[in-house]
């Protein structure tokens, strides 16, 4: 994590959700580049925020501050700005090359790139597309063409930085000013996803790769360090979204199938599929985004974290999930059964038991050394215990929290052995 971004505590923000452009036009908003590549940027953005301490209970502190908080905007479709938005990296593509830990050797943040990614945002409006709840929400981004051509402030104006520190940035600006202009009115539409506040583990998932390792989970591994990382992430709130989501509170217009069990609704990831909101759902069937379709299975019940909780009394359950998300996907998208592959992750994304289904077209997600087949885990149940005792094999991005407790635990048991 950078040396911008805070840790975000228990307290509730006193504000409601934030759009993007509430996040950006706050004064002292910092961006720094994660990952860019021809299709995909994800940056990290420090801001401030208003904390509420009405319910504490220490009454000698003030109802509310302002505290530092880090956020992850993820923008889809941005080929022609790769090089502005990827201006202001946390890590050099030299280190990237030979390995080094982010957390050890964080680049400065440079305030004037900051500025001219903060410009370029700012020219467009950020539409709400769905939302999930807690900190994730979709946005379609569009040019506001009444901030072009010398619109509204500057980024240096509005993050008020200190002129005598960066006496060159609103000259420089000036100059670029016209050429994003252009860039923005050229360019059009983009998606966005917002993750407010964003945590320690969601910004280590999407830090620049060091490459990979292959993890040979014993289940001796899983009880001494896997499974209590699960439960730091289980304990600290941040899977909160997904009650809004099993209780149809948030992704209405998702939702294919409500099972007393589980929900099953169009995956976010999903990113060609139609408008939820404003497309009547006859017309998804046989729609050409089929060939990336994409769903999510997700069970009500909270303790099953993964694949090593599952036992012989949850296959009916998973028969159930399976046999009503292939017939939604039939009657709703025309898609056949012996289409669609349904597959469980291990290590998954989040920490509450999910099962993913895609079309056979569609690869995403579903390499060997991280997918398991739901017909291969249904016969496996048959003996309960199965994934209690096996040895599970993985791959883990360099520089995860989860890798590096790993790598940890071996260092020290080398140490012992010698």
């Amino acid at each position: 994590m950078t040396s911008d971004a805070k840790a975000v505590d228990a307290h509730p923000v006193s504000h409601a959700r934030a759009n993007p452009l509430d996040i950006l036009e706050k004064e002292g908003c910092k961006i720094q580049s994660l990952t860019v590549s021809d299709q995909h940027a994800t940056l990290l953005v420090s801001h401030p925020v208003v904390i509420d301490h009405q319910h504490d209970d220490n009454k000698d502190e003030p109802a509310s501050t302002t505290k530092t908080i880090s956020s992850l905007l993820k923008l889809t479709l941005i080929p022609f700005h790769k090089a502005l938005l990827g201006s202001n990296p946390v890590i050099s593509p030299e280190d990237i090359e030979i390995g080094q830990l982010p957390e050890r050797n964080l680049l400065e943040h440079n305030p004037l790139a900051s500025e001219e990614i903060i410009s370029f945002l700012l020219k467009y409006n950020f539409a709400l597309k769905s939302e999930s709840g807690a900190e994730y929400s979709y946005y379609a981004a569009s040019p506001n063409l009444g901030n072009l051509a010398g619109g509204g402030k500057s980024a240096v104006e509005k993050n008020g930085h200190d002129q005598n520190k960066v006496s060159n940035s609103s000259s420089t600006a000036e100059k670029n000013e016209s050429s994003i202009d252009t860039a923005v009115s050229n360019f059009g539409a983009f998606d966005i996803e917002l993750i407010s506040p964003a945590s320690a583990y969601q910004i280590s998932r999407v830090m620049p790769s060091l490459g990979h390792v292959l993890i040979h989970e014993t289940p001796e591994m899983y009880n001494t360090i896997v499974k209590p990382y699960i439960q730091s992430i289980v304990d600290s709130g941040s899977l909160s979204w997904i009650k809004n989501v099993i209780e149809v509170k948030k992704e209405k217009e998702r939702l294919l199938v409500n099972h007393d069990e589980f929900v099953i609704n169009v995956d976010t990831k999903w990113r060609s599929h139609p408008p939820a909101q404003t497309t009547p759902r006859e017309e998804w069937y046989n729609h050409p985004s089929t060939s990336d379709l994409y769903c999510l299975g997700i069970v009500k019940t909270n303790g099953i974290t993964c694949l090593r909780d599952l036992r012989k009394e949850h296959v009916n359950m998973l028969k159930e999930m399976e046999n009503e998300g292939l017939n939604a996907i039939k009657t709703v998208y025309g898609v056949q059964r012996d289409q669609i592959r349904v597959f469980i992750h291990y290590q998954p994304q989040f920490y509450h038991f999910h099962v993913h289904f895609t079309r056979l077209e569609n690869e995403f997600g579903c390499s060997v050394e991280r997918s398991h087949l739901m017909s291969d885990v249904i016969q496996n149940l048959e003996d309960s215990e199965y994934y209690c005792k096996r040895v599970i094999t993985y791959k883990l991005k360099k520089g995860t929290p989860l890798q590096n407790l790993i790598e940890n635990h071996s260092d020290e048991a080398k140490a012992d052995a010698e």
